[in-house]
């Protein structure tokens, strides 16, 4: 039987239990806690946190990204335009100069 915490990613891949997340989080705030002072701290501990805030940053900026090409998918331009046009005018100017070209004289 599965575990009902665990969650899968839009690729179908198991994702890690997000309280088992912050129970990594929170035994490394424990371990910073419990240290004492700021050189008793390991690089193990600063590696944990370094690690969780960049995997915490990447998934953010993926759902963000997700969330913006599915809203822009969503817009259909011709439509939109379409609109646009119907309540403005357009004034197009062009100005055209012919000049006659220079005969080289050998």
């Amino acid at each position: 039987m599965a575990n009902n915490h665990e969650k899968k990613d839009t690729k179908g891949q198991q994702q890690e239990p997000s309280s088992s997340k912050g129970e990594k989080i929170g035994e490394t705030l424990k371990k910073i806690i419990t240290s004492g002072s700021p050189t008793e701290i390991s690089k193990e501990i600063i590696g944990t946190i370094l690690g969780q805030a960049i995997k915490a940053k990447e998934d953010i900026t993926l759902r963000v990204s997700n969330e913006m090409i599915s809203l822009v998918r969503k817009i259909n331009f011709v439509d939109e335009f379409s609109k646009f046009a119907q309540n403005h005018k357009f004034k197009v100017t062009a100005e055209i100069e012919i000049l006659k070209k220079e005969e080289n004289k050998d």
